[in-house]
């Protein structure tokens, strides 16, 4: 079930729509097929946004909402994204190397508005951008529990605003309202690629589970607060 879930989350293979033309020189990987440019319907991403903009003040306050881009190496160079309109194009800011944020709402006002990376997905394919949540302050190995749980509830907002396909699926499987609160604590988020170790402090409580652990902490356990933190590491004896 941890895997469906994450899935559904994470990505599907659906069709991708089709950018306006985009002044961006697109990247292609040599000796693969031809895809398609990497892009998105600027409103689906606002749905993420908006969750967001509700959220935040409670649940983490201060906190910074960026969407990486799929399957792209965090420290990969070069990338680049831009909404692209029917007269203009507006380039974004990179939050990282591989990830975005969009600009304040009101920025944009046009339902045909593309999301443009200068990236391909591989033909066929189809993949919504990992939404990232980050207080501030925080490690680089370190996350927070309030940050993972708003991330995912503006990831499931963003899929169910993509398609009657997606909606479909997540009504039929009864995951509307408990998507968020089955998914583990590795799930969504890990700030970090290499690591063998979960150690979650909160307060005065400490617990420390290996990361194959079969019962990890799912985002929905209310005994963890918003403001637990979540420390991802690699044993000494793992990195050799």
């Amino acid at each position: 079930m941890r895997f469906l879930l994450a899935a559904l989350v994470l990505g599907a293979n659906v069709q991708a729509a089709e950018p306006a033309g985009s002044g961006l020189q697109v990247v292609h990987v040599s000796g693969s097929a031809p895809g398609q440019a990497m892009a998105w319907r600027y409103e689906v991403l606002q749905k993420a946004q908006a969750v967001f903009a509700k959220q935040a003040p409670a649940q983490a306050p201060g906190a910074q909402l960026s969407f990486r881009l799929p399957k792209i190496d965090p420290a990969q160079e070069g990338n680049q994204v831009e909404i692209v309109l029917e007269d203009k194009r507006l380039p974004l800011a990179m939050a990282s190397a591989a990830s975005f944020t969009l600009p304040e709402d009101g920025v944009v006002d046009d339902g045909d508005a593309m999301v443009v990376a200068n990236k391909e997905f591989p033909k066929g394919s189809f993949l919504h951008p990992n939404i990232q949540v980050r207080s501030p302050g925080l490690p680089a190995n370190v996350a927070r529990m309030g940050d993972l749980r708003l991330a995912c509830m503006a990831q499931v907002a963003m899929a169910k605003a993509e398609s009657f396909k997606f909606r479909l699926v997540l009504g039929t499987v009864g995951l509307f309202a408990d998507l968020c609160a089955e998914m583990d604590v590795t799930s969504i988020g890990v700030p970090i690629p290499s690591y063998d170790t979960v150690t979650i402090e909160d307060g005065e409580r400490t617990l420390t589970f290996a990361r194959s652990h079969d019962t990890l902490p799912r985002l929905g356990e209310n005994s963890w607060s918003d403001n637990a933190r979540i420390t991802y590491s690699l044993s000494e004896s793992a990195e050799k």
